[in-house]
């Protein structure tokens, strides 16, 4: 399968880049083996230029990609790890970890759109996994016919990074 690369500009000048790959290594040699024949998709997502908060806009654009790339493909589960690494810029005066601000920012984008556009059997389970230090959080977008597989790429998940 060949990526899908989206690139867009928000109204204030910040550009996004958007990646749906096959490249995704956050699973197991046994559980990729398991599930084969299933397309397991990464989601990459990152701000090239600008700090701005990202408003409505650019969530639409973000939802609208991902969901179009979803919806046009039969055997396709989409994985989605929140990094902890790239700053938020936010308003919010508590001190939320991004990546917890991000995996509650994607799961209310999701249910967001699938009431919008009236989507059913789509689902989303997010994993969340308590750290050291930190948590860290995964989504799985699936079909439902595919809730057997995502849960054993969420049993993968809780195994190989709650440890």
């Amino acid at each position: 399968m060949k990526e899908f690369v989206r690139i867009f500009k928000s109204p204030q000048g910040d550009i996004y880049h958007i990646t749906l790959s096959e490249e995704i290594s956050i699973l197991s040699a046994e559980t990729l083996q398991t599930i084969k024949g299933t397309d397991l998709i990464g989601i990459d997502l990152r701000r090239l230029a600008g700090n701005h908060s990202a408003g409505h806009d650019v969530l639409h654009a973000i939802e609208d990609t991902i969901a179009n790339y979803f919806l046009q493909r039969e055997n396709i589960i989409i994985c989605y790890y929140c990094d902890f690494i790239n700053p938020i810029p936010r308003t919010m005066k508590n001190a939320m970890p991004p990546q917890e601000y991000r995996s509650l920012l994607f799961e209310k984008m999701f249910q967001r759109y699938t009431q919008l556009h009236k989507i059913k059997n789509i689902h989303l389970s997010v994993v969340e996994i308590n750290g050291m230090n930190e948590s860290y959080y995964f989504h799985v977008i699936y079909h439902e016919r595919q809730k057997q597989i995502a849960s054993i790429i969420a049993n993968d998940l809780r195994e190989g990074y709650g440890k």
